[in-house]
C-alpha cells in the first residue's frame, strides 16, 4: 500500500464518501464524472482495494474505505480550514457548498429566504440539505460533514454552539367547513377532543411534544394517521375530517395551497424556539460565520414567521 501524496485524489475520495454518488461528487468538485471515475481508479490502484462498490445508484464503501475515511476526511478538512482562515471568504466570488441539516418545514420555510438573500450577494454559493438522526448530528457537525443544523432540536445541547433564529408556536388546522367545528376560527377544547387527529412523528426533533400532549388528554386512540414529517399534513387535513397540530409558519405557508382553517391551539403547548447549531471547531470559520449571519438576517422580516 502506497502513501497518497496527491490531495486531489483525497478530495475525490472525501466527496464520494459523503455523497455516495459519482455525479454529486463531480458536481461539488466542479468537474466531470469521468474525471472522478478516473481518480477513483488511481486510488484503487494505489490502495489495492475497490474502496467503493456500486449498488444501484449508490457507491457503498468497502471496509478499508470505512477505516481510512475518518483520517483522510479530517485531514482534508484541517487543510481546507487552515486555507480558508488565511484566505478569508468572499461570498461574491466563492463557490463553496454548505451542507445544512434541516427538517422538511425548514426546507419549505427557511431555505427559500436564505436562497433569496444569496441570489445577488453570493451567486455561486450552493447548499445541500439533509435529514439525519439527532444522535448523528453532533458527530456530523464536529467532523465538518455538516456546517449548520437548523430547527427545533432541544436534545442538541452539549458540544455545540447555538443561536435562536425566531420563536413560534403550535396551531391547529382543520379542513374548511369541518362537520364538527364548522367555519369558526375559534376552536373549543371540547370540539378539539371530539375529533380524530393526524400526527407528524418528526423523529429526532422536539415535536414529539405534540403526540405526548394528545396522549395526556386521552387522545391516544384518536390518532387517525401518522406520517414521518409535517409537510403533508395540510393536504391530509384538507381532504379529511382529521385535525392536525402544526407549527404556525407551516400553516400560514400552506393556507392558500390547501383548503384549511387555522385555529389557536386549545391545549397549552410549549413555544417553538428555532435555532441554528454549529460546532465550536468552526466558530471562526469565515464562511460559516457569513452563513450564520446571512441566515439570521434573511428571516428578520419573513412574513410567514409573523405571530398571527
Amino acid at each position: 500500500m502506497n502513501i497518497i501524496y496527491d490531495l486531489n485524489l483525497v478530495a475525490v475520495f472525501e466527496a464520494v464518501w459523503r455523497h455516495r454518488q459519482i455525479s454529486r461528487a463531480a458536481a461539488e468538485l466542479n468537474t466531470t464524472q469521468p474525471t472522478v471515475s478516473n481518480a477513483l481508479r488511481r486510488l484503487r490502484s494505489e490502495m489495492d482495494d475497490a474502496l467503493f462498490v456500486r449498488s444501484g445508484q449508490t457507491m457503498v464503501p468497502t471496509p478499508l474505505a470505512e477505516q481510512i475515511a475518518p483520517y483522510w476526511c479530517d485531514g482534508l478538512l484541517r487543510i481546507r480550514t487552515g486555507s480558508a482562515a488565511k484566505a478569508g471568504f468572499d461570498p461574491a466570488r466563492d463557490r463553496r457548498m454548505f451542507t445544512l441539516v434541516m427538517t422538511d418545514i425548514a426546507e419549505a420555510i427557511i431555505l427559500p429566504h436564505l436562497l433569496e438573500a444569496c441570489r445577488l450577494a453570493a451567486p455561486s454559493v450552493s447548499f445541500r440539505t439533509m435529514q439525519i438522526g439527532v444522535d448523528k448530528m453532533l458527530p456530523a457537525l464536529r467532523s465538518g460533514e455538516v456546517d449548520l443544523a437548523i430547527g427545533y432540536l432541544p436534545s442538541l445541547r452539549s458540544g455545540v454552539m447555538q443561536q435562536q433564529l425566531f420563536e413560534s408556536d403550535y396551531v391547529v388546522i382543520s379542513r374548511r367547513n369541518h362537520p364538527i367545528i364548522g367555519g369558526t376560527r375559534k376552536l373549543s377544547r371540547s370540539s378539539y377532543l371530539a375529533c380524530r387527529h393526524a400526527v407528524a412523528e418528526a423523529a429526532g426533533t422536539g415535536h414529539v411534544t405534540v403526540e405526548r400532549a394528545l396522549r395526556r388528554v386521552g387522545l391516544g386512540d384518536r390518532i387517525g394517521t401518522r406520517v414521518p414529517n409535517f409537510l403533508p399534513l395540510p393536504m391530509i387535513v384538507a381532504a379529511s375530517d382529521l385535525l392536525a397540530t402544526v407549527p404556525r409558519p407551516l400553516a400560514r405557508l400552506m393556507i392558500n395551497a390547501a383548503k384549511i382553517t387555522i385555529h389557536p391551539h386549545p391545549l397549552k403547548l410549549p413555544k417553538l424556539p428555532i435555532r441554528q447549531f454549529w460546532h465550536q471547531r468552526f466558530d471562526a470559520d469565515p464562511g460559516i460565520r457569513w452563513l450564520r449571519h446571512t441566515l439570521r438576517n434573511s428571516l428578520r422580516h419573513a412574513e410567514v414567521l409573523r405571530a398571527s
